[in-house]
């Protein structure tokens, strides 16, 4: 299905890289504007190029997943939806790894190298048991940690929540990845490298109706992230990257169910193919942020724009009018 990422990526995208490789070969385009093309075309990819380098860098050497013998994989909520084909796409492209999955049911996957561990995410008491026992059995071989478990509530307005409700979303949304990631990444003392993966939503950003508590959750996992990003910037901690997922409505059970509006515009995500860019990104070790579909890219940017702006952006995407009631 042709939609605006489509277009974007493939012809957009590369003329506003290099704009130059258009004007150039124009015999009736003044020279100024060539040579301000070249200038332009040649500043963007030196940009693009130092970003790249402050993604990978650090004063230690980091190696790249496949080079590590032995290594452990840590994922939560692994036996469906995205979590399942990035456990899937994993166990193909590392015949070397151990991954544990966390969930409250057992992936239909058959591996001897994938292990499952059986906890309720939205009980705090299980989820530390279960840590602390992956901790004491695996600690000093753990190098990836995916914390990917979401839930979310029925579709319904804010005045039919109830507290219970609300903590229980918040427990597996957001609870149970902090939890991981302060047991589970490497000490003051401990050279060991890891990389952490928080999978968000862009419902953490642009909040729809219906969905309160599960855009809440989204946005204080978005906010805990970010703040342990700088973290270990500011405090110059090397052997550990992190990267954070936002993506919009994946082709899974969550929010399946109903037709989403303007697939032009935000095309549903195919699960298997991000699973597979965020394990390039794993492997490699690239610090940063993934937004996808495009408009993801921009859902900061609409929420900090004028009242009657983020209304008019709102009703022509039907963002707040597409959510069925449950």
């Amino acid at each position: 299905m042709i939609s605006i990422d489509t277009i974007f990526y493939c012809v957009i995208l590369p003329c506003l890289k290099y704009p130059c490789l258009l004007i150039l070969p124009c015999q009736w385009i003044p020279v100024w504007i060539k040579v301000a093309s070249v200038i332009y075309s040649i500043t963007f990819y030196l940009f693009n190029a130092f970003n790249k380098i402050y993604k990978f860098k650090c004063t230690k050497e980091w190696k790249n997943l496949r080079d590590i013998t032995g290594n452990v994989v840590v994922i939560s909520g692994g036996s469906g939806g995205l979590g399942y084909s990035l456990i899937k796409t994993l166990l193909e492209r590392f015949p070397s790894v151990t991954i544990i999955n966390i969930d409250k049911i057992p992936s239909t996957i058959k591996d001897e190298r994938l292990m499952y561990y059986r906890c309720d995410l939205s009980n705090s008491l299980d989820v530390q048991e279960t840590v602390q026992t992956i901790k004491e059995q695996f600690e000093n071989r753990i190098n990836l940690i995916v914390n990917n478990a979401g839930t979310r509530l029925a579709f319904k307005p804010i005045n039919k929540l109830n507290e219970d409700e609300i903590k229980r979303i918040f427990q597996v949304n957001c609870f149970a990845a902090i939890e991981v990631i302060k047991q589970l990444t490497p000490n003051e003392n401990d050279e060991r490298q890891c990389f952490v993966v928080t999978i968000a939503s862009v419902l953490g950003i642009l909040n729809p109706c219906k969905v309160a508590a599960y855009a809440a959750s989204k946005a204080a996992l978005i906010s805990f992230h970010q703040s342990y990003e700088q973290e270990l910037r500011v405090h110059h901690v090397d052997n550990i990257r992190t990267l954070l997922v936002i993506p919009g409505q994946l082709n899974t059970k969550m929010f399946g169910g109903f037709e989403p509006p303007r697939q032009f515009w935000a095309p549903t995500i195919d699960v298997e193919s991000l699973a597979k860019y965020i394990t390039y990104k794993c492997e490699i070790g690239e610090r940063g942020t993934i937004q996808q579909p495009l408009y993801a890219n921009f859902a900061h940017i609409l929420m900090s724009m004028p009242y009657v702006i983020q209304v008019w952006v709102r009703k022509f995407a039907q963002i707040d009018d597409c959510l069925p009631d449950e």
